[in-house]
């Protein structure tokens, strides 16, 4: 509940008119909120099983802030999930989650002739990836994230589809592991200052 009412102030903060908006500090005129929701596939590396299709939500909340009108950097938190079926996951309906912190940065080239613009984002993300709900709690690691896409560019409003790949650490105390998403999601960012 209150994820949803920080996210519909940062809104409509975001699209109220000029004249509020131009208020805002300096560093800020620059900076932008972006969610991303799509669906994961992945494997675990514990299964011994090769990319599982059985995709699960996932979503991504970021701050965006330009560098330079090519490069943003960004932080913000990753939701991770597909499902197992094979491995030690059959017959066990397990699903895979990761939550994470993430820093990057995102590149978009000036490509002025395109309707359409590409862009490629990198980040390290640190956090916990779970398989199912029992045995050990997850140790905290370390993942990294490689993705890219397609930016149409609305106003102060983006349209971002993409894909990305996650490699996540799954540690526990009792073993080692790794699990790896790639995931297909449409971002929708939004400026938070400008006129």
């Amino acid at each position: 509940m209150i994820a949803r009412a920080l996210w519909l102030s940062v809104v409509g903060f975001a699209l109220a008119p000029g004249s509020a908006a131009a208020q805002m500090p300096d560093w800020l005129s620059r900076a932008g909120v972006e969610v991303r929701g799509g669906v994961s596939i992945g494997n675990h590396s514990e299964s011994s099983a090769k990319l599982d299709f059985a995709p699960e939500p996932s979503f991504d909340l970021v701050l965006k802030r330009e560098i330079v009108p090519t490069l943003s950097v960004f932080g913000g938190y990753y939701r991770t999930t597909f499902g197992c079926e094979e491995g030690f996951c059959t017959g066990r309906e397990i699903t895979i989650v990761g939550n994470h912190g993430a820093l990057g940065a995102q590149w978009v080239p000036d490509l002025p002739q395109l309707a359409m613009g590409p862009w490629l984002r990198t980040g390290l993300l640190v956090g916990a990836t779970r398989a199912g709900t029992e045995g050990d709690s997850p140790d905290i690691g370390f993942g990294v994230e490689f993705g890219g896409g397609l930016l149409a560019d609305f106003g102060r409003m983006s349209f971002l589809p993409g894909v990305s790949y996650r490699y996540l650490m799954a540690n526990t105390p009792s073993s080692s592991a790794y699990a790896v998403a790639l995931s297909a999601h449409l971002g929708i960012a939004i400026e938070l200052g400008g006129g």
